[in-house]
């Protein structure tokens, strides 16, 4: 059973490492910055107070 889905087509994966292999293989760079772009406008990936959402115990991802 996979605990999460591509944010691109739904597809489930099991864990990070499952989507960094789905999206290099399944998407373009292209469609993977467009969406980037569009959920960054659309403050869709920051808290209330500006600090970037994380996973676990995963750190942040660098800035755009």
């Amino acid at each position: 059973m996979t605990g999460h889905n591509c944010p691109l087509c739904a597809e489930p994966y099991d864990d990070r490492n499952g989507l960094r292999v789905h999206l290099e293989v399944e998407h373009r760079k292209s469609e993977i910055v467009t969406t980037l772009i569009d959920l960054n406008a659309a403050g869709s990936d920051r808290a209330a107070d500006g600090d970037r959402t994380t996973v676990g115990d995963e750190p942040p991802a660098p800035p755009v």
